[in-house]
């Protein structure tokens, strides 16, 4: 059935299994542009152990959402939602079709499924509660939303201040209770016509040997030696949201334990196959896509796909 909305397609698959360099090609047959849907790619700096492509790729091709952060600073689902959905507006408004390509499942989540868009914390509001908390007690607090938000009430611990807090401000904020944008999550499929491909395998030993090629490939490239670098040069510690990433923190493991290089590569592989495993199961509940087994090399299934969903001949 034809649709007045406006395209997007989604690709999706366990780690290395081959979307990055499938999107290249799919950029290279049709008028899109590719958003990278990585949680370790939007970081600078960050390019061997995520097995980002290459600063010549990067120059000749546009990849949204990558190397928008130093690896000193956070980003989490919220930032990438809204940042996602002015980009997939820029792309629109050139005519063109966003190529979401990626493995981080907590943002496609949020894009699948919806995400509860609270408003923004006011400095001036938060001052009106601090002083709140200074005349009044947690439970006489929690006591006030009996009358503005029956449901946080309710569902709220009277000895919970954050919560209590977080209700009382956005209220005074909008005039509308907390509970009422829980039911407001916008989903991609709302607003766009969007089709989504599942890059898959069920030889589960295929999705192994790549893992491990990736992983061998990473150390011969000096994974060791960038993860050295990125410490000097943002003063990072194994804290840092951007080195609890795979690989990274198994190298920064290796530098308090001096464990062997072959011990430092298994569990790397190891902490792979964990997370594709992870992916993999996140996927097999996604029912509203068309699977791809990559080892069909099945290629013309995937541009008969794009051709319907685009309507091409």
């Amino acid at each position: 059935m034809k649709t007045s909305k406006e395209k997007i397609i989604s690709l999706l698959g366990p780690t290395a299994i081959g979307k990055s360099s499938l999107a290249i090609k799919l950029k290279n047959k049709y008028p899109i542009e590719i958003v990278s849907v990585d949680s370790v790619m939007i970081y600078r700096d960050m390019n061997i152990g995520t097995d980002k492509p290459s600063d010549k790729i990067l120059s000749s091709t546009k990849h949204h959402l990558i190397n928008i952060r130093n690896p000193s600073e956070s980003y989490n689902v919220g930032q990438f939602y809204k940042d996602i959905r002015v980009i997939i507006k820029s792309i629109h408004d050139k005519n063109k079709v966003p190529l979401l390509v990626g493995g981080s499942m907590m943002y496609f989540n949020s894009l699948f499924n919806g995400l509860n868009l609270l408003p923004k914390k006011s400095i001036i509001e938060r001052k009106f509660i601090d002083n709140l908390l200074e005349k009044y007690s947690c439970n006489q607090l929690h006591s006030c939303l009996k009358d503005i938000d029956q449901l946080s009430y309710q569902n709220i611990d009277k000895n919970d201040m954050q919560r209590i807090q977080r209700a009382l401000e956005v209220y005074i904020c909008t005039g509308k209770p907390i509970t009422s944008f829980f039911d407001n999550k916008i989903k991609l499929s709302d607003e766009y016509d969007v089709l989504t491909l599942k890059l898959m395998s069920e030889n589960r030993s295929l999705i192994h040997e790549k893992i491990a090629m990736r992983t061998k490939n990473m150390f011969n490239n000096n994974l060791i030696d960038e993860v050295a670098y990125l410490i000097d040069k943002y003063s990072l510690t194994k804290d840092n949201q951007s080195m609890r990433s795979i690989g990274y923190r198994q190298v920064i493991e290796h530098f308090d334990t001096n464990t062997s290089l072959e011990d430092l590569e298994n569990r790397c592989i190891y902490a792979t196959r964990q997370l594709a495993k992870r992916q993999i199961t996140w996927l097999k509940k996604f029912d509203e896509s068309i699977t791809i087994d990559v080892a069909d090399n099945s290629s013309g299934n995937i541009d008969k796909a794009i051709d319907n969903h685009l309507h091409f001949q």
